[in-house]
């Protein structure tokens, strides 16, 4: 018996469906050039890494990888370029902590969700926050720290890379575990803020050890204790909060890559296997080094761990803050 024309016109459709929604496999990717998308105007940390990053996967995957910034609205200019394009691997999401567990809680209308339009890729890099003051300061300890906020009828201030920075929100649990009276001074960004700590305008700051490290050792700001489980390769003399009894102040500044949810995980797990390619180039490793950068390689499940605690952790913070932009 002879298939109808009916049929035939059936089966063919089908097979198209089954052809338009084939898995892609990771030894066809990638075919062409690669992006990685970044929330940060070019020249900063976000972007080195990136750059570096691009650089070094380009190599490994075979194919261009070049890096597009996309500044402004805490992260949600650029994490809307990744949402809309395709589900195949060809755009990453590199960024910092605030986009993926902090600016959530803390804008009021805010356009993703780091949890559920992304895929985790990798962690990158990380670099502990350093509590400083100025160099001219008498305060040589956090004991002393602690201490002259509670003799002075003002208390002591505190300078924030801005609203809802971690710098802020560290700040605030410092002075709720150290006691004493502390009040924040909110700038837009490290720089602005580490100027006003090096003339002596702010008391002191939690600011990452890549801003900090070059300040100190210049002898710009005196540095107090760092805000990590150990001690910073960059800083090995500066004590850890822990050491100094107090503890639950671990935080840093960390960098992940992302794809957008759907992504195949054959293509993810080549993407991982080329970032941890990458991290471990040597010029990596040196450039990193210099910028008070430790890398922080992780497996896609590893990372997605990691970034489900760090909302869970930050969340609060941010509303026991009070924190909020529009």
């Amino acid at each position: 018996m002879q298939p109808t024309r009916s049929i035939l016109a059936g089966a063919l459709l089908v097979t198209a469906g089954a052809l338009g929604s084939a898995p892609v496999h990771a030894d066809t990717f990638p075919s062409h050039p690669l992006t990685i998308v970044v929330p940060f105007p070019a020249g900063g940390v976000t972007d080195m890494i990136a750059r570096q990053m691009a650089q070094q996967m380009q190599t490994s995957l075979g194919k261009p990888v070049v890096v597009e910034n996309r500044p402004g609205g805490g992260g949600q200019i650029a994490a809307q370029s990744v949402k809309r394009a395709d589900a195949d691997g060809y755009t990453m999401f590199v960024a910092a902590t605030e986009m993926f567990a902090i600016n959530p809680g803390l804008y009021r209308n805010f356009s993703y969700d780091p949890l559920k339009d992304f895929k985790p890729v990798t962690a990158l890099a990380s670099s502990p926050l350093v509590l400083v003051v100025p160099q001219g300061s008498p305060v040589n300890s956090v004991k002393d720290l602690v201490a002259l906020s509670k003799s002075k009828p003002n208390g002591v201030n505190y300078a924030s890379q801005g609203i809802g920075s971690i710098g802020h929100l560290l700040g605030g649990l410092f002075a709720d575990k150290a006691g004493g009276h502390m009040t924040h001074v909110a700038y837009k960004g490290s720089a602005p803020a580490l100027q006003d700590v090096m003339a002596g305008q702010v008391d002191m700051m939690f600011d990452p050890v890549i801003t900090t490290s070059p300040l100190i050792k210049g002898g710009k700001v005196k540095p107090l204790a760092i805000a990590a489980p150990r001690r910073s390769p960059s800083l090995p003399d500066v004590r850890t909060l822990s050491e100094l009894g107090i503890g639950g102040l671990d935080a840093g500044v960390w960098f992940g890559m992302v794809v957008k949810a759907g992504t195949p995980d054959a293509i993810v797990a080549r993407l991982n296997e080329a970032a941890l390619k990458a991290l471990k180039a040597p010029e990596v490793t040196r450039r990193f080094a210099d910028q008070g950068l430790e890398a922080l390689p992780m497996t896609p499940q590893q990372f997605g761990a990691f970034l489900n605690s760090e909302s869970t952790r930050w969340a609060p913070l941010v509303k026991a803050s009070g924190a909020s932009v529009e």
